[in-house]
C-alpha cells in the first residue's frame, strides 16, 4: 500500500525506472508526466522488491536471490543481452501434436481448443484434465502478445492489431488521467465512438480520485474480433501476461538450481525442466522457459575460473516488446510491386531506443502495431500470402515475428546452487499476502464474470494488478480486502484471524471478517485457485 504525501517528489538525479519503450503520453502536460513517472517508478521498484523477497511463506529452497539487483539501489555499467521467443502460443503445438498448422492457426485466433489438457504439466501423473487455459477472452494468447482481427462483410481480414502493452501501465495511466486513456483508446484503435463510460467499471468509484475505476476487460479491449461495436486489443489481458510476472520470473530464475548432473549449468534443451524445478512460469510456453533459462544462464555465464558470477537485472525500461516481422515469406499477388512490409505500422513504441547514457539498446521496442491494407487499394490483408498461403488468421502474422526482453549484467560472485523448490512442513507454512484492494473494487471485480471460449468460471478480479492502492495519510479509515494463500483463518472465528501490521506505527489494520473461498487467478497465474 502507498501512503502518499501529495507534496512529495523524487530526489533530483536519482535513478528512475522508465515507462515502457520510454513512451511519454503526457508530452503536452509535463506536470502529469512527472506524476506518472513517479508512480511508474514506485510500481516498478515495488515489483522488483517483491521478487527479491523469495518465498519465506510456503516453500523450501526459495531463498532471497543473491545475484539479481534492483537498479534503484545499484546501477553500474552493464552488458545487455536480448532474450527472444516466438509470439505464436507455444503450448498449442505441444498439447495437440497431431493438429495441422491450419488448426493451430485457427485455435490461436479463436481459442476453441478441444479436448482438455493436463492441469499439472510439471507433474502430469498428479494432474487432471482441464479445459485449455489460461481462461479469458484472449487467455490462450499467453506469449505476452495478443491480437484482435477486423474483418469486412465478406469475412476478409482488413486489419490486425497486435499489442504487448502491460496492464499495469494502463492502470497507472488511468490513475493520473482517465481522459488520457480514453483519448489513447480512440486513436490507437481508430474508433472515435469509444466513451469513458465504456472503459469504466460500473457501480464503483475510486475513493482517492472520486472518479471511475478502470475496467481492464472493457468492451474495447476484449476478445480477438474487433468491430465497430466492440472488441480490440489495447493492452494484454491473459492473466499471466503482466509485467510484474516477468520481473518475478526473472528474479526467481536468477537463483541457481542443481540439475540431475549435479551442475548449475542448464542447457537450453532443459529450460522447461529448470522452470519446474524453480517453480516459475508455465511449462511449454515459448516465453517463460526462454526468459527464465536465459536469465539463469546469464547469471552463471560469468562463472569462470577465479570465482566470478554475474549480477543480473532487466534493462531499463523493463518491458516486453514486439520485434519487426520477417517479411521474407510474404507475397502480394494483387500488387507484386508493393511489399507487404509497407502495411505494418508501429502505433506505439519505437524501432530503436537508447539507454540512459545514450547507448543503443538491442532490438525493437514496439508496443502496439497494426497490419492493415489501406481500403483505397481495393484489396485486403486476406489477399496477401505467407509461405504461399493466404492470410486467414492473425496468428499467421504473429508466427512471423518474435517478442523480446533485455537482460543486463555485471561482474559479481558465484551464487549458491539449490535443490528444486519444495513445500515445507505445516509448522513452517505461513499466511502469504497476495493482493490488497479497496473493498468496493474487490467486490465489483469478484462479482463480474468473464466470458471465455472454454466457459470456465473466472471473475474479473483475475485481471486486477499488483499496483498498490493509495491511501492518504489524512485518511481516518479505509475498508480494504487482503487476499492471501496458505492462510488457516476460519470464518466467524476471530481467534484464527491473521494480524496485519505495517512498518509505520501510525498505520493500523483490524481484520473484521474472513472469506476462505475467493476463487480467481491471481495475476501472473495461468489457472484460478482458491484464496
Amino acid at each position: 500500500m502507498n501512503t502518499k504525501d501529495p507534496n512529495s517528489t523524487n530526489a533530483a538525479g536519482k535513478f528512475q525506472f522508465r515507462t515502457p519503450a520510454g513512451i511519454q503520453d503526457f508530452q503536452n502536460a509535463p506536470g502529469k508526466q512527472d506524476e506518472l513517472n513517479d508512480l511508474w517508478n514506485a510500481n516498478l521498484n515495488g515489483f522488483t522488491e517483491q521478487g527479491l523477497r523469495g518465498n519465506p511463506w510456503n516453500a523450501t529452497n526459495a531463498p532471497v536471490p543473491t545475484n539479481y539487483y534492483n537498479p534503484e539501489d545499484n546501477n553500474p555499467p552493464s552488458a545487455y543481452v536480448a532474450i527472444a521467443w516466438s509470439a505464436f502460443p507455444g503450448r498449442l503445438a505441444y498439447n495437440y501434436p497431431g493438429a495441422s498448422q491450419d488448426q493451430l492457426n485457427q485455435w490461436a485466433d479463436n481459442g476453441m481448443m478441444t479436448p482438455g489438457i493436463n492441469n499439472s504439466p510439471c507433474s502430469p501423473s498428479s494432474g487432471t484434465t482441464a479445459p485449455y487455459y489460461p481462461y479469458g477472452p484472449r487467455g490462450w494468447q499467453d506469449e505476452y502478445c495478443e491480437w484482435a482481427v477486423t474483418k469486412d462483410g465478406n469475412g476478409n481480414i482488413t486489419r490486425i492489431d497486435f499489442t504487448c502493452e502491460n496492464p499495469e501501465y494502463w492502470n497507472s495511466l488511468w490513475l493520473i488521467d482517465s481522459n488520457k486513456v480514453l483519448e489513447l483508446y480512440q486513436t490507437i484503435l481508430d474508433k472515435p465512438q469509444i466513451t469513458l463510460q465504456d472503459l469504466s467499471l460500473p457501480g464503483v468509484v475510486n475513493p482517492i480520485t472520486g472518479g471511475p475505476i478502470y475496467n481492464p476487460l472493457n468492451k474495447w479491449n476484449t476478445g480477438t474480433a474487433s468491430t465497430a461495436a466492440s472488441g480490440g486489443a489495447v493492452h494484454l489481458t491473459s492473466t499471466p501476461n503482466t509485467l510484474q510476472t516477468e520481473i518475478g520470473l526473472a528474479t526467481a530464475a536468477s537463483v541457481q538450481r542443481i540439475n540431475q548432473n549435479g551442475s548449475v549449468i542448464w542447457p537450453s534443451s532443459q529450460y522447461n525442466a529448470l522452470l519446474c524445478d524453480a517453480q516459475f512460469g508455465q511449462k511449454f510456453r515459448n516465453s517463460d522457459p526462454n526468459i527464465g533459462g536465459n536469465v539463469n544462464s546469464l547469471v552463471n555465464s560469468g562463472n569462470q575460473p577465479g570465482g566470478q558470477g554475474l549480477m543480473v537485472s532487466l534493462a531499463n525500461p523493463p518491458g516486453l516488446y514486439i520485434q519487426l516481422p520477417d517479411f521474407s515469406n510474404y507475397t502480394n499477388p494483387k500488387d507484386p510491386g508493393t511489399s507487404p512490409s509497407t502495411f505494418w505500422t508501429v502505433k506505439r513504441g519505437s524501432l530503436s531506443l537508447d539507454d540512459e547514457n545514450g547507448n543503443p539498446l538491442p532490438g525493437n521496442f514496439i508496443l502496439h502495431a497494426v497490419f492493415e491494407v489501406p481500403a483505397n487499394l481495393g484489396y485486403t490483408v486476406s489477399d496477401l500470402m505467407i509461405g504461399g498461403q493466404n492470410i486467414q488468421y492473425g496468428s499467421q502474422v504473429a508466427d512471423t515475428f518474435q517478442m523480446h526482453i533485455i537482460g543486463m549484467g555485471y561482474s559479481g560472485t558465484v551464487p549458491q546452487g539449490y535443490q528444486p523448490v519444495g513445500s515445507p512442513d505445516p509448522a513452517n507454512t505461513f499466511a502469504q499476502p497476495l493482493q490488497l484492494f479497496y473493498e468496493d473494487y474487490f467486490t465489483a471485480m469478484l462479482n463480474t464474470a468473464v466470458p471465455n471460449p472454454m466457459n470456465n468460471p473466472i471473475p474479473l478480479l483475475s485481471n486486477s494488478t499488483f499496483i498498490p492502492p493509495t491511501v492518504f495519510q489524512s485518511a481516518n479509515q479505509v475498508n480494504m480486502v487482503l487476499t492471501c494463500a496458505t492462510c488457516t483463518a476460519v470464518p466467524n472465528q476471530p481467534s484464527t484471524f491473521p494480524q496485519v501490521t505495517f512498518d509505520d506505527p501510525n498505520i493500523t489494520a483490524v481484520v473484521t471478517s474472513v472469506n476462505n473461498s475467493v476463487y480467481y487467478a491471481v495475476p501472473g497465474n495461468s489457472l484460478p485457485s482458491t484464496s
